[in-house]
């Protein structure tokens, strides 16, 4: 019996090849667009979960609403391991960045990120060793472990294990561990964790390290945040008290699973680059489920629209003793049997495909043995899953013919099923439009943001990493000389610059008992000048502020000027936290964009006293063409500053751009996927069309003997199509608007919903449709009427 049904299935495919064709063609370019957008996001929900005990590990983080910090103090693991019995073991990271190693043969090459850390990682990471022993690793001070990429690097294929290392040409560490290759992705990237006494201070009210802990099972994580928010806040009083300083605003303390980390930290500062976005996971989760509906809905609609013209083989069947569930069967076995004969094809064009949606999308997806493997089983699932569905109503509404209608000839098939059909018409090109119409808010968006005048000037500024606190003092003796070169305008150094991390620290206004918060950190006095802003009131700071250690004179922004409603802020006073003493402000800058427009402008503090508390940056701007050439002479002075470290540069106009990478590589594959969703949208409305004018070949010869031309025969054809796509259009545009709302809410600065998206994409849709149509249109109306009307 199932040999028959493959048999009948298989002629009944060999018979209607074109339409077979463009179903399989739809399903398989559907089915691989899916099955790439499957692997991105399995990717990324599988960070970190291949850790031992992950579903336990936690990191902690303060949170003020609704931002967070993974920037901790650094007793904060120990003391909370100490006093609450829920913590297994808490350990603390640091992002030390590039270092420069050298093995005792002397054989030296340069890390891109080195994390510090104490003798309890491998107590909360549990990650397995190739050598060593996990409990003993980490337990005395200056000790190292090496992932076995870094390993092979340096050493080769010998074990290392017992080796001494040197960090930076100054420290020795004993290598006392390899990492086993890594089972899945993880947001620490670091190629070596060594443990460093020196590199900590224990204050409770400083933020430096990020604090991982690991917890007993069932621990109620509510309950141990409101008491570890209790303790710590109490020791963050304490010592606030004792320096005379204000107490202000405190955090709550939260854990956030380890898991969770790459995704769901759009909204937390912290020391390790985070490149998730769980938001964008669900939107292109989302359109594969919308491609995968259109390529189902494209089966469906022309199995059914051909349901007729098997009436009479299912009338003989009938007669001939086939029940009901028989013809079902076959009808299904049919639809599935056509689905499977997509795989080959999908795997073809996922491969083919993928390339590209790796650069796209900034991952680096692998399609191999096991990944095929992987997902073999949820792809035939998947197939099997659509077939059946697509053939769920032709094969009941096929089985139900009565067969004595079918015989006599008084059935008509030509209204059965007209209604669904141009209801699932209507539904997919819906979904295709509100996909073109959220793409293309999404691109004036990130086109808006990128266009937005910023306040400051990004163009040839070169920015420079500070490695250590001396190189500031070397950075401005060496400036006269730097800025001695025609091509070079102004140098300043910063602890923070656009596009960096901001701290916010408590400040105090005159006159009153409330704490505030605030942007702070420290500039240089050619601040201003390097990054061109603008004075709105007062003066920038002078040399004589960079030597003053005590911190005294103030530069605000407008918003800092507008939210507290300082009507003459030139001369008020401000107490910082940790300062006894009232400084003063000087000056006002105006408002400029120091992260991305998804942020409003917030209140802002610059302090000039960067000599006393250190510059993590330099700014060096050029005004030349010449850029390679100035580039190099800029490398050839930093050697000077930091012998034994590498410049590390970056330009400030690219690092600004890097904030809207989420929304330009979600974008760039919107854009894809809808050219996608439209294509195939149309592949089942051409055949549609073409089975249509089949079905209406003799009345289109009768129209053309009584004289219809070719124009009037291709509106009779095409406008019913052209209507159920402008319908589409309309059910579109209320879903289209909630969806742009939910995703311009995300930024503080946004472009209006306008008219004209909504009109380019259901104007292209319309195209699109008439062209579609259009084609097997004018072919059908070109018929010689003689050849349509023979037979009658």
């Amino acid at each position: 019996m199932l040999k028959n049904y493959i048999t009948i299935a298989l002629r009944n495919i060999s018979k209607h090849r074109v339409y077979t064709l463009l179903n399989v063609s739809g399903l398989a370019v559907s089915l691989a667009v899916a099955t790439l957008i499957m692997l991105y996001v399995k990717q990324e929900h599988s960070y970190d979960r291949w850790i031992p005990n992950a579903e336990n590990v936690y990191r902690v983080y303060r949170y003020w609403a609704p931002y967070g910090s993974a920037w901790t103090p650094p007793p904060l693991g120990h003391t909370i391991k100490q006093e609450f019995g829920e913590i297994q073991a808490a350990t603390r990271l640091s992002n030390d960045g590039k270092v420069l190693l050298t093995t005792q043969a002397n054989k030296s090459l340069y890390t891109p990120l080195a994390v510090s850390t104490d003798s309890n990682f491998l107590a909360v990471f549990k990650l397995p060793l190739l050598h060593g022993d996990a409990g003993t690793a980490l337990l005395q001070p200056y000790s190292v472990v090496l992932n076995s990429e870094l390993a092979i690097r340096l050493y080769g294929n010998t074990n290392p294990v017992g080796q001494t290392l040197r960090v930076n040409n100054k420290k020795d560490y004993k290598i006392t561990g390899i990492l086993a290759p890594y089972a899945g992705k993880t947001h620490l990237e670091a190629e070596l964790y060594y443990t460093d006494p020196d590199s900590y201070y224990y204050a409770w009210d400083g933020n430096d390290p990020t604090t991982y802990v690991s917890l007993h099972p069932q621990t109620n994580i509510a309950k141990l945040e409101n008491k570890v928010t209790a303790l710590i806040n109490e020791f963050v009083k304490e010592e606030r008290k004792k320096y005379n300083t204000n107490i202000g605003e405190l955090p709550q303390w939260r854990f956030q699973p380890v898991s969770d980390v790459h995704l769901y930290s759009t909204q937390m500062n912290g020391p390790f680059v985070v490149k998730g976005n769980y938001q964008n996971s669900i939107i292109l989760g989302t359109v594969a489920i919308v491609i995968l509906l259109i390529a189902s809905i494209n089966y469906m609609n022309l199995a059914t629209a051909q349901a007729g013209k098997r009436a009479r083989e299912v009338g003989i069947r009938k007669v001939s003793g086939a029940n009901r569930r028989e013809l079902v069967f076959q009808f299904l076995s049919e639809a599935s049997l056509q689905s499977l004969t997509a795989i080959p094809l999908v795997i073809l064009l996922a491969t083919v495909f993928l390339p590209a949606f790796n650069v796209v999308t900034d991952r680096n997806l692998v399609l191999g043995w096991n990944e095929w493997l992987q997902v073999g089983g949820y792809l035939i699932a998947l197939v099997l899953l659509l077939g059946i569905l697509s053939g769920l109503y032709p094969a009941f509404f096929l089985s139900a013919y009565r067969p004595v209608e079918v015989l006599k000839g008084k059935f008509s098939h030509q209204n059965r099923g007209q209604f669904l059909r141009r209801s699932l018409v209507i539904m997919q090109f819906a979904m295709a439009i509100t996909v073109a119409i959220v793409m293309t808010f999404i691109y004036r968006q990130v086109q808006y943001m990128q266009d937005q005048e910023l306040g400051f000037s990004s163009d040839q500024t070169l920015v420079v990493r500070i490695n250590t606190p001396e190189s500031v003092d070397k950075i401005q003796a060496l400036k006269g000389e730097m800025q001695q070169n025609p091509h070079i305008s102004a140098v300043t150094t910063a602890s923070s610059l656009p596009g960096t991390f901001a701290p916010d620290n408590m400040f105090k206004l005159a006159g009153e008992q409330e704490d505030h918060l605030a942007h702070m950190f420290w500039v240089d006095p050619d601040y201003v000048k390097t990054l061109g802003l603008q004075l709105a009131q007062g003066q920038f700071f002078s040399w004589s502020d960079y030597t003053d250690t005590t911190g005294r004179s103030f530069v605000v922004n407008e918003a800092f000027v507008k939210e507290y409603n300082l009507k003459n802020p030139v001369g008020h006073q401000i107490g910082l936290s940790g300062q006894e003493k009232m400084g003063t402000i000087i000056g006002v800058v105006k408002d400029f964009h120091f992260q991305s427009l998804a942020s409003e402008i917030q209140p802002m503090i610059l302090l000039g006293n960067v000599k006393s508390r250190g510059a993590s940056y330099a700014a060096i701007r050029m005004n030349t063409k010449e850029i390679r050439s100035t580039v190099a002479y800029i490398e050839k002075i930093w050697k000077q500053v930091e012998p034994i470290h590498p410049i590390q540069y970056t330009f400030l106009n690219d690092d600004f751009a890097q904030l809207y990478d989420d929304q330009v590589r979600l974008g760039q594959t919107l854009l894809y996927t809808t050219l996608l969703t439209i294509f195939i949208a149309a592949l089942g409305l051409f055949g549609l069309a073409s089975f249509m004018a089949e079905q209406r070949v003799k009345e289109i010869g009768v129209r053309k003997v009584l004289g219809a031309s070719v124009s009037q025969l291709v509106v009779l054809l095409g406008k019913d199509f052209l209507k159920l796509v402008f319908i589409a259009g309309v059910v579109a545009v209320p879903f289209a608007i909630w969806i742009t709302r939910e995703w311009l809410s995300n930024f503080a600065y946004s472009i209006p919903i306008s008219v004209m998206p909504f009109v380019l994409a259901i104007g292209a849709s319309l195209l699109i449709a008439a062209l579609t149509v259009s084609g097997r249109a004018i072919k059908a109306a070109l018929l010689n009427p003689v050849k349509s009307l023979r037979n009658e």
